[in-house]
């Protein structure tokens, strides 16, 4: 009797079709996919559920027609789609939808938070854009715990949120919270945790003062990291209000492009704060005009650093609007070298308007052309013009006599100095005082010294 057996090619191939049939018992159905969740596994290790905590938007753009009408009806509450604790919304698909999703809002439309009095929490994940920006009509103001993130701040490949030609004059690309979103806590709206990142912000050069970023409400938590202000009049990032404790603010690049009409332009603005965690990574150009200042500091206890400007009459100006206590800028930069002709750029430059003091300045340099500054101190009065300072310190400001103390390392503008034994025999700032804390051996039996003239130059001499 014959017996028939089963070669191993053949069993192979049944173990691969029950493997198969397996998986596919275990995938999640259509209709379950269509809620817009990514399925994962469940705390049974049973495949599969839906999790609200991320959400893919694209099975909602059939019913919706642009991006913003899709967010939209995704953070609705009524819709029961993002849950009270917040989601990620992934809305990167939506261009590729079927039918693809329009990237411009409407007026009907023109934010996803629009006509939402309670948005719960939300990370967007908005797409690459290309040349097709994502256009809107009037001001995003982000929500409580609100976090904006694009694919990228490059003008060509990243992505591009667009003022429309009908924006209103004065208003915001985007708004940190506001003053009716962000919850009342202890008398005043605070907002915390609302961020953008990656993306490019492009006002199109509309002579209407269009603002790029505006916190005025949003505190701990609450920042902007890797953004392009492109072709914006108005302020690029402007800080200001109730937003104390708020950023950091780093990695942006302002360009103004080819836009004209700039009398009020500035690239970052910090105003009447009792203090923020500063600015780290700064570019400011302005190609093709000379804009007042291209960074307003008019608040208390911020660091700035890394800062390059080009084409700006000044690059920072401190204290032009209110009082500045007690700030430190590192690492400044004024290139006024770049092609066109520009006006020369004062690096830092300090007004007399209001109160300054205690600034520390750390790695200031201005690669101008001969007559420009690197520090302008209308304060306590030095108008330094080398090409690199490595500290200037103003301190505070006697209320008797006007004068502020102030040390510097530039050889000329008076200071005063310290040092363990006795200056040296070359020039110093006429007016300058040395403090030798030394033994009499290394200090020459002398313990304060004064930068006098001597001839055509100056030198030490020993007062005591």
């Amino acid at each position: 009797m014959r017996t028939e057996t089963k070669s191993t090619t053949e069993w192979m191939l049944l173990g691969a079709l029950g493997i198969a049939i397996v998986v596919f018992s275990l995938c999640p159905s259509r209709a379950e996919a269509q809620k817009g969740d990514n399925a994962v596994y469940n705390s049974s290790s049973n495949c599969c559920t839906s999790s609200p905590a991320f959400i893919d938007a694209s099975p909602f753009a059939t019913q919706n027609g642009n991006i913003c009408s899709v967010l939209n009806f995704v953070l609705s509450p009524g819709n029961g789609i993002v849950p009270a604790t917040g989601a990620v919304i992934d809305a990167r698909g939506l261009p590729f939808s079927r039918p693809a999703t329009s990237m411009t809002c409407t007026t009907a439309n023109p934010s996803p938070w629009a006509g939402i009095t309670s948005p719960p929490p939300s990370t967007i994940l908005l797409p690459a854009t290309g040349s097709t920006p994502i256009q809107i009509p009037s001001t995003w103001v982000l929500p409580n715990y609100t976090v904006l993130i694009g694919e990228g701040d490059n003008v060509s490949s990243g992505t591009t949120i667009q003022a429309k030609t009908t924006f209103t004059s004065g208003t915001d690309m985007i708004d940190l919270g506001s003053s009716i979103l962000c919850p009342l806590q202890g008398g005043i709206h605070i907002c915390n945790s609302v961020a953008v990142r990656n993306l490019v912000l492009d006002g199109q050069g509309q002579l209407i003062n269009v603002n790029g970023i505006v916190n005025t409400n949003a505190q701990t938590g609450s920042y902007v990291d890797h953004v392009t202000l492109y072709q914006i009049i108005g302020t690029g990032l402007s800080v200001s209000g109730q937003a104390n404790d708020s950023g950091p603010y780093t990695n942006i690049a302002y360009d103004l492009g080819t836009a004209s009409g700039v009398s009020s332009t500035h690239c970052a603005s910090i105003n009447a704060l009792t203090g923020t965690r500063g600015i780290h990574g700064l570019t400011c150009l302005a190609e093709n005009n000379d804009p007042p200042a291209a960074v307003l500091l008019d608040s208390s206890n911020n660091s700035i650093e890394d800062v390059n400007v080009m084409g700006f009459y000044d690059g920072i100006l401190v204290g032009a609007n209110a009082p500045a206590k007690s700030n430190v800028l590192v690492n400044i930069i004024g290139d006024t070298t770049i092609p066109g002709g520009l006006t020369p750029v004062n690096t830092v430059h300090i007004s007399s308007n209001f109160t300054v003091t205690d600034l520390s300045i750390t790695g200031l340099s201005n690669s101008g052309v001969s007559g420009t500054y690197s520090l302008e101190d209308d304060a306590s009065g030095p108008h330094l013009s080398d090409s690199t300072v490595g500290i200037y310190a103003l301190g505070e400001k006697d209320s008797a006599t006007g004068a502020y103390s102030r040390f510097t390392t530039s050889p000329n503008a008076a200071t005063w100095a310290v040092g363990s034994t006795a200056p040296g025999s070359g020039t110093c700032a006429r007016g300058s005082l040395y403090s030798c804390t030394g033994g009499a051996t290394s200090c020459s039996n002398n313990a304060l010294w004064d930068c006098v003239p001597s001839g055509s130059s100056t030198m030490w001499t020993s007062v005591k």
